[in-house]
């Protein structure tokens, strides 16, 4: 291998091991911070199981705040493994690169040795010269002569650099063997736990037999939240609607459009779709948008919204800039605050204490009050809704989980 090579490989090994780091160090950090954040996500459902009487009266909302523990914990694993997939990669193209070294350095070295043979043979100044001015131009003479001055210096600084180039490669591997040890250890842990998850799950459907023997009663609960539902969806179109028609004007052709300050703030809010804040500080989502089959009983049952389980005591706060439309009350459902954002509405229920009051200036993660605490399920529960204006017509209900940021 000629010196000019040499150097190329260890220019590419070095790029190919730098890329590699860099590229690799981005894609383990972004996944760490994902495990990070879904630990902290299990580890505040396990507190709420445990403050919130929930647990002890051994309900559907335990159930379900189990199920959202179950599913972050199997996001957990996944994400465990594919950072464990990453190191295993890493691992492996660093080992290639050292081979390759080593294979390199094996070289050299029989070439400094040989270099070594010929200094000896030359180490009187007679064939020194002789090796000298037996060139055939005087060009190839003083090439001779550069090179018996830098050679034996040029070969020992090629091997130095292979030599700590071995070693910090070595070094590298040295820390993602432990690496892959911590997260293996990690990825047991985990797989432990989850299963301790699936048995607790298991013993719950006992408690949904139970429940199913008792659908009369179930039944009548149901019926009783649908009507709180179905008051509380009449009273929001109605105020929407009320609101549009009090604060829009009329157009040429009849119909009524918002002002430019309602339309520019509609624009902003869709402008910030995807990245709007949580209405709560902490908590977990106990209940999704739409149509889905009730666990008990086999019906359909319809949510307007995002349920939110959360800490005793927690506050529900703004999602975004807007103005305090109404604050009413829902029996059976505390009180509920609509706040306009131009041509969308967002509408916070099951309140017990509200700090606004109607025309309110309000901004983002703004408090609007304190969610109220159900003494007969042990939990603190809210609901996020968001409603879109359609003209002079029936608001139209969107999917919270598309507006909301996504943990």
């Amino acid at each position: 291998m000629t010196i000019r090579k040499q150097i190329s490989f260890i220019t590419a090994a070095l790029l190919v091991l730098c890329f590699s780091v860099a590229s690799f160090s981005q894609t383990v950090a972004e996944l760490e911070k994902q495990r990070k954040q879904k630990e902290k996500e299990i580890e505040l459902t396990k507190k709420l199981i445990n403050e919130t009487g929930i647990k002890e009266k051994k309900s559907l909302d335990y159930l379900n705040v189990l199920n959202v523990q179950i599913e972050t914990r199997e996001s957990l694993i996944n994400t465990v493994r594919q950072e464990l997939r990453y190191i295993n990669e890493e691992i492996t193209d660093t080992k290639d690169i050292v081979e390759s070294m080593e294979k390199d350095l094996q070289t050299l070295k029989a070439e400094y040795a040989s270099m070594v043979r010929f200094a000896y043979k030359t180490k009187n100044n007679y064939t020194k010269l002789g090796f000298i001015f037996s060139a055939e131009s005087f060009n190839q003479s003083y090439k001779r002569l550069k090179l018996l001055q830098n050679y034996s210096e040029f070969r020992k600084k090629q091997m130095e650099l292979i030599l700590e180039t071995k070693a910090t490669i070595e070094e590298k591997l040295t820390e993602l063997e432990k690496k892959k040890q911590k997260q293996l250890k990690l990825l047991n842990i985990q797989n432990s736990e989850k299963e301790n998850l699936i048995k607790d799950k298991s013993g719950q459907a006992q408690l949904l037999g139970n429940l199913k023997k008792e659908k009369s009663k179930l039944k009548k609960d149901l019926a009783k939240k649908e009507k709180i539902k179905k008051d509380l969806n009449k009273k929001i179109e109605q105020i929407i609607l009320d609101e549009f028609k009090r604060n829009s004007k009329k157009s040429n052709s009849g119909t009524f459009e918002l002002t430019p300050e309602a339309a520019q703030l509609s624009n902003d809010f869709v402008n910030n779709k995807g990245k709007l804040p949580w209405p709560i500080e902490k908590g977990v989502i106990s209940e999704n948008f739409g149509r889905h089959k009730h666990p008990t009983l086999d019906i359909d049952v319809v949510v307007n919204g995002i349920k939110f389980i959360c800490p005793k005591g927690s506050e529900a706060r703004a999602i975004f800039n807007g103005t305090v439309t109404r604050v009413f009350p829902i029996p059976g459902a505390g009180n509920s605050v609509l706040v306009n954002h131009g041509m969308y509405y967002t509408v916070y229920s099951n309140l017990d204490v509200v700090y606004v009051k109607m025309g309110e200036q309000i901004t983002t993660k703004f408090k609007l009050g304190k969610i109220r605490y159900d003494q007969s399920s042990g939990k603190t529960e809210m609901e996020l809704q968001i409603w879109k204006l359609k003209g002079a017509q029936q608001p139209d209900k969107q999917n919270p989980a598309y507006w909301i940021y996504k943990k």
